[in-house]
């Protein structure tokens, strides 16, 4: 139900009873609207769940706050301490990076996120075996400006710890969602 913007599988008959109720866009933005949830939760949500590009310049520069704060409290050093302007711009990349990574999930291209890679003359499993393609260790290297092999032995590990972190956004959504969704059912 919370993907507004994608296609309705249970549509039941002519639509008149029964069935999944379809939610709109604009009712999904309106219930995380109503929601007790951060704000970063909620422009994710509305990234992610309406696909609403105008929230992107604020969730760019919250991510990049989040991430480093969650870089201080971790203890991590930063990537570049003899520049500073380097080193944000790393932290505004990783940000874009788990961003990215939370609202498209990485999904393959060959299979479409069905694992199952189906040709004219024949079907067989996916190379990506799940249906998700992350990027690869050269590629979220050069996109932040650091050496492969600083990435790979430092930042990847802390890039994954990131984004786990930064999951929690979805999880302030779905349990908001389920408050108000019960507290309605109640009245």
């Amino acid at each position: 139900m919370m993907t507004a913007k994608g296609l309705d599988y249970e549509k039941a008959g002519n639509g008149c009873l029964g069935g999944t109720p379809t939610l709109t866009m604009q009712d999904v933005a309106g219930a995380l609207g109503m929601a007790d949830i951060s704000r970063e939760a909620y422009l994710y949500g509305l990234l992610k769940y309406t696909g609403d590009k105008t929230v992107l310049h604020e969730l760019d520069k919250l991510t990049q706050k989040a991430v480093i704060f969650f870089a201080l409290k971790q203890g991590w050093k930063e990537p570049f301490p003899d520049n500073k302007k380097r080193s944000l711009f790393f932290f505004l990349q990783v940000g874009r990076l788990v961003i990215n990574e939370l609202v498209e999930e990485n999904i393959c291209g060959t299979c479409g996120g069905t694992g199952v890679y189906r040709h004219k003359k024949f079907v067989r499993a996916c190379t990506c075996n799940d249906g998700k393609r992350p990027m690869k260790k050269s590629e979220l290297a050069k996109f932040c400006g650091v050496h492969y092999n600083t990435w790979c032995t430092k930042w990847h590990e802390r890039y994954t710890a990131t984004v786990e972190e930064f999951q929690k956004w979805e999880l302030e959504i779905i349990d908001a969602l389920a408050k108000k969704l019960s507290n309605f059912q109640k009245n």
